[in-house]
């Protein structure tokens, strides 16, 4: 976490409200944000598996590259992912520290391939189920040694967007399909419940995702959004004091 602690720092915590005066960076929900989840020492057990886990992930997905079955398509993808792999951790202690945070109840995961954010998703609560969108359990070898078995997660479900209304913790990866994140951008008024989070992983290194957050970023729908370079959060908070 110190990495993201010290952007936060060097780019002055970019907060912003759009329709609620004093609800910005200096309002008591972004404080209460900064200082109980981004300052927070606390380290939870089950991290250490899951980092240990992370360096088994690289490598099946790494023996997977090197097979003459595979397209040269999907290597690079593969590459992808194994690229998320090595620089994602602080990012998805961040995500647990989120959910574990404000006690979320319905989370989602959209994207494709493992997705090993979902390992973190799962971990904050197994008697929550993560709800998944795209094909982020195709590959059932490779899910079932590292969510399975390795890491006992059993709580993980793949749906459909018309499956899901009120969520209240959403994570779209740089990996999801451009079909799902147009759709999400088009409905994501209907899938989203009052209170919310909605956070955009690594979107530096996917167009679409990219001009999604700068759309939505700008909606009245959501009370402010903090902007981390390649993960942006956007937060709407129901029933706050104005």
């Amino acid at each position: 976490m110190s990495g993201i602690r010290y952007r936060l720092k060097k780019r002055l915590i970019r907060l912003k409200t759009y329709r609620r005066k004093g609800f910005g960076e200096h309002s008591s929900n972004a404080i209460d944000l900064i200082t109980n989840v981004f300052g927070a020492k606390l380290h939870y057990y089950a991290f250490r598996d899951l980092q240990q886990t992370r360096g088994l992930a690289v490598r099946l997905l790494k023996a997977s590259c090197k097979s003459s079955a595979i397209s040269a398509g999907r290597a690079n993808f593969l590459k992808e992912e194994i690229l998320n792999l090595k620089r994602g951790k602080d990012v998805d202690r961040l995500i647990f520290r989120l959910m574990n945070y404000y006690q979320v109840k319905k989370p989602v995961f959209i994207g494709n391939g493992l997705g090993y954010t979902k390992a973190y998703m799962a971990k904050v609560d197994s008697r929550i189920k993560l709800c998944c969108i795209g094909d982020c359990l195709k590959n059932e070898e490779i899910n079932s040694k590292i969510f399975n078995r390795q890491l006992q997660i059993n709580n993980i479900e793949s749906i459909q967007f018309c499956e899901v209304k009120d969520v209240d913790f959403i994570v779209i990866s740089n990996m999801a399909s451009v079909e799902d994140i147009e759709l999400f951008k088009t409905n994501y008024a209907q899938i989203l419940g009052r209170s919310s989070i909605l956070v955009f992983q690594n979107m530096n290194r996917n167009s679409v995702l990219l001009d999604t957050w700068k759309t939505l970023k700008h909606s009245r729908e959501f009370d402010f959004h903090l902007n981390m370079h390649s993960v942006g959060i956007l937060i709407s908070i129901d029933n706050t004091e104005k």
